[in-house]
């Protein structure tokens, strides 16, 4: 009999201040008895929802499960930065930009694949603006070394033929409130989302058409003649089809051994503060222009108040797990690096702290196909979740259906992830390089 099985679960760090400051109280009942289903979609983040989302346009009469093995908004996709970007800044092409303008384009109109399924989904499903909104985003430089970054992403742009707009101190000024970054480039295309709540409303929606489980870990899956049969604690679910959507920890499973780089980074929400404090647009996000720099955004919390998100620190843990050593030194960094910036609301420090996993391959390609017999994987996004994430569950559910998508064939890669060294040289290796970035990134950390 075919097996496989997980001994190890998503364990969380910190406290995620979307998921504390989403305003829908969406909870779903965990698995308790035994199911029939004609889909099972494991793992209700960005590529789960897609993935459920175009279950239900292309088979609408087939029985769908979506699981979560924690609570629907409390994973990584719930933790990250909420930027849905569309043509993201690509340093790989340094110098040398008509060589890989072909592949640049191809990557912005997958994403803006992405982003389009994921519009539709918000406009079906009446999802307020404030939740996903269309608002740009900056790429703020405050080095030398960050300049000649913006300098490389200007000419990519050129090249792409892409809309942007150069921004002095003065004018970075007026949109953050800051005078701390010095050079800025504005793209428009990019949306600023609340990622927990729009996991917790798509998936409320989702519900009306199909079952929803969350705090459901599968420990076990068998295969049964031509079904498969995913264990629970509580329940057993037999199933046709299985969609693994778990980016990293498609390697408790047992696949892709030794070709995922887990990496975790940390965020910090500030307490709400009074908008009379820092002048400057409603809301607005911001990118470094140093890729290991730090990520910035101004969330409008009503009429009167605000709060302010720092993202910076990497670290390579293979064990997809944080340590409680390296939370309290990203910590440290993130006050460090806020009261440079926002040294009037030294006052106002951060009321929530936390880590989220990225799953990245050595050669950027997803862990994305058939792994078994009617079982895929939509997995290791490499970074950019948002997009990727969405853009692999649709798509995933495009190839089990063969369905006809004019994007599959340009998103699914002949190259399966590059193997790594032993985890142990990974982690050293991978956390040397990301010390050494952080070192020369100075003021754009």
């Amino acid at each position: 009999m075919i097996t496989y099985s997980s001994n190890r679960f998503p364990r969380e760090i910190g406290e995620n201040g979307w998921l504390k400051t989403s305003e829908i109280e969406y909870s779903a009942p965990s698995i308790d008895q035994d199911h029939i289903c004609d889909w099972l979609v494991i793992g209700s983040g960005f590529a789960g929802v897609s993935a459920a989302r175009r279950l239900t346009e292309l088979r609408s009469t087939d029985k769908i499960i979506l699981l979560d093995a924690i609570g629907i908004g409390e994973g990584a996709a719930g933790q990250n930065s909420g930027f849905m970007i569309d043509v993201p800044h690509n340093i790989n092409a340094k110098g040398n930009y008509l060589d890989s303008i072909k592949k640049d384009k191809v990557t912005i109109s997958l994403h803006r694949e992405a982003i389009e399924f994921a519009s539709q989904m918000v406009e079906d499903y009446d999802i307020p603006q404030k939740v996903f909104n269309k608002l740009g985003k900056l790429n703020g430089a405050a080095s030398q070394k960050g300049f000649s970054f913006n300098q490389d992403y200007k000419k990519q742009l050129d090249a792409l033929g892409e809309d942007y707009k150069s921004l002095d101190a003065k004018q970075m000024s007026e949109i953050t409130g800051s005078q701390y970054y010095q050079q800025g480039i504005y793209t428009p295309g990019t949306i600023l989302i609340q990622p927990a709540e729009f996991i917790k409303r798509i998936v409320e929606k989702l519900n009306e058409k199909i079952k929803v489980f969350q705090n459901s870990p599968i420990k076990k899956i068998e295969k049964n003649q031509n079904t498969w049969e995913a264990h629970t604690p509580l329940g057993k679910i037999t199933t046709k089809n299985i969609i693994f959507a778990i980016n990293g920890h498609i390697n408790n499973f047992g696949f892709y051994k030794k070709r995922l780089l887990h990496i975790i980074t940390y965020s910090s929400l500030s307490k709400k503060f009074n908008n009379n404090i820092l002048k400057g647009d409603p809301s607005w996000g911001l990118t470094s222009s140093n890729p290991i720099g730090t990520t910035v955004r101004k969330v409008r919390v009503d009429e009167n108040n605000s709060r302010l998100l720092i993202r910076n620190t990497w670290r390579c843990r293979q064990n997809l797990e944080s340590t409680d050593h390296d939370f309290k030194k990203s910590c440290e960094k993130h006050l460090r690096s806020f009261i440079e910036r926002f040294p009037n609301l030294k006052e106002s420090p951060f009321e929530f702290s936390w880590g989220g996993r990225v799953c990245l391959s050595l050669n950027g390609v997803p862990a994305f196909g058939e792994l078994d017999e009617n079982i895929y994987s939509a997995c290791c996004s490499n970074g950019l979740g948002t997009v990727k994430g969405t853009l692999a569950g649709k798509l995933i559910i495009d190839k089990a259906c063969q369905s006809n998508s004019s994007q599959l064939d340009k998103f699914e890669s002949i190259e399966k992830p590059a193997i790594l060294p032993p985890n142990f040289i990974t982690e050293i290796g991978a956390n040397l390089k990301i010390k050494s970035r952080e070192i020369t990134a100075g003021r754009d950390l």
